[in-house]
């Protein structure tokens, strides 16, 4: 098997995320930088401020002044496809300030 390694990390979006959220940001007009923002977090996961308190372990960063993406992610190498990854970020909420 002939492997493609990428100098990226794979992206796992929770449930409510493609549910819920994008949906949201779709109609926020917020795409454009949700995507943006993903694209960033997808070559550096480190990017994002790392949370503290009851948030320990998850990071965010910010879509606008009112909605962050707030996500976890490893450092252990994953094959897709064919495609070899460098780890995995799971995002798991990108509408909002608060994480629920």
């Amino acid at each position: 098997m002939n492997l493609n390694y990428t100098n990226m990390y794979r992206v796992r979006y929770a449930h409510d995320v493609l549910t819920k959220d994008i949906p949201k940001l779709k109609s926020a007009h917020l795409m454009k930088q949700f995507l943006k923002e993903m694209d960033n977090i997808k070559q550096n996961p480190n990017v994002g401020k790392m949370l503290t308190g009851p948030l320990k372990g998850k990071r965010s960063v910010r879509i606008n002044v009112q909605h962050r993406v707030f996500y976890t992610f490893d450092n252990v190498e994953v094959v897709v496809e064919n495609q070899l990854y460098k780890g995995t970020v799971s995002v798991l909420q990108a509408f909002g300030h608060d994480f629920n």
